[in-house]
């Protein structure tokens, strides 16, 4: 923990003892560089009866088993099997018959109705999720029932069908859905399925395939101060994106590091964003706000007024740089006495940022402090 040699108020002591939690929950993340990906054992599952049409025509319904290498379809009366790879299904149609029951649950409304309706029917279909959209219907079952997960907010019940797909062949547009499930997760308190899911995501995928919804997961996580998630998506991004949006994902990462308690890796997070040539307003207020928040982690509150104000001068009005910014100003300002600046200065975030998660922990936590006061 950074220790700060300048008197610290009530307010700022206790959101120093949050941090030091946060960090202890994430000292393992920030020793990672890097993990690999591992498909589901698919080994031990029962096979699943579905239609199967070939170039030559229908073969009715046969009951397929998917392998790590593809799928086995049962020959006649059940002599045998057709090995299929993943990559070579072109000659087949591997469908799931669209019974009654499935229609109508496929047409219910209600979520959390229609994630009990598919479930049965579904869930044994994510691990063929890696045979190709075109070969096979059951990519519009999986997709339907991830959406009404999403919408029921049946986060683990996403979990649970992603730890039974091959995320490294399933679809992007499948895929994508997980990333929401992974980080409501953590949202609702679920951090070490969270983790996860996030590692196999990160793991499994191409950064270039997935980078945009990526760095909106990892900047939605950031805005809501899950900074252990966050930083486990900004450090791949920062690690491989080239250019201005590289340099602004580097100082993205400096800052996360500061908030868990990684000074030094803040620093040389710094010391490449200040290396690269690539410039904008945005950049050179990211780069002030980190010195910033930097400065005053390490106990020197004017110096961090200094580079905060440059760095809220520079920055859109609206953004969470500018949030950023005006939390760790009301904490400077705290630190430094100033109860009265500090006061309008929260007044200004609950009118800019009235729901933000930087706004409700210092209402919250002001509010405590005048009851203990009090």
């Amino acid at each position: 923990m950074i220790s700060i040699p300048c008197k610290i108020s009530g307010l700022l002591e206790k959101t120093l003892k949050l941090g030091f939690v946060a960090l202890t929950a994430s000292s393992s993340l920030l020793g990672q560089t890097g993990s690999s990906y591992k498909s589901p054992d698919f080994s031990n599952l029962k096979p699943i009866q579905l239609e199967i049409v070939q170039e030559s025509g229908p073969l009715g319904a046969r009951f397929v088993h998917p392998t790590s290498e593809g799928v086995e379809i049962e020959m006649v009366d059940g002599h045998g099997m057709i090995i299929v790879g993943w990559d070579h299904m072109e000659q087949f149609q591997i469908n799931k018959p669209m019974t009654e029951s499935l229609n109508i649950a496929l047409a219910q409304q209600d979520p959390a109705l229609k994630v009990e309706q598919l479930k049965s029917e579904v869930v044994p279909l994510f691990p063929l999720a890696s045979i190709k959209p075109g070969s096979t219907n059951i990519h519009l079952l999986i997709d339907a029932y991830l959406k009404a997960i999403i919408q029921a907010e049946r986060w683990e019940e996403g979990y649970e069908a992603s730890q039974i797909t091959a995320l490294n062949r399933s679809p992007a547009s499948t895929v994508l859905y997980f990333y929401t499930i992974a980080e409501n997760l953590f949202v609702t308190g679920k951090q070490e399925k969270g983790l996860k899911l996030l590692d196999q995501l990160v793991a499994s995928r191409p950064l270039e395939e997935s980078s945009e919804q990526t760095l909106k997961v990892a900047n939605r996580l950031a805005d809501s101060r899950l900074f252990e998630p966050a930083f486990r998506l900004f450090k791949p991004i920062a690690a491989q994106t080239k250019g201005l949006d590289g340099k602004l994902a580097i100082l993205r990462a400096a800052y996360l590091c500061l908030e868990l308690g990684d000074d030094q890796g803040a620093g040389d997070y710094l010391f490449r964003a200040k290396e690269m040539p690539e410039e904008s307003v945005e950049s050179e207020g990211s780069y002030h706000l980190v010195v910033g928040v930097r400065a005053f982690l390490n106990g020197d509150s004017s110096l961090a007024l200094n580079h905060l104000g440059h760095a809220m001068s520079l920055v859109e009005a609206d953004s969470s740089l500018k949030l950023v910014g005006l939390y760790f100003t009301f904490l400077a300002y705290e630190n430094l006495e100033q109860a009265n600046i500090s006061a309008n200065i929260l007044d200004e975030m609950k009118l800019l940022f009235p729901d933000a998660s930087y706004t409700n922990a210092l209402e919250k936590e002001t509010s405590t402090t005048s009851q203990s006061e009090n």
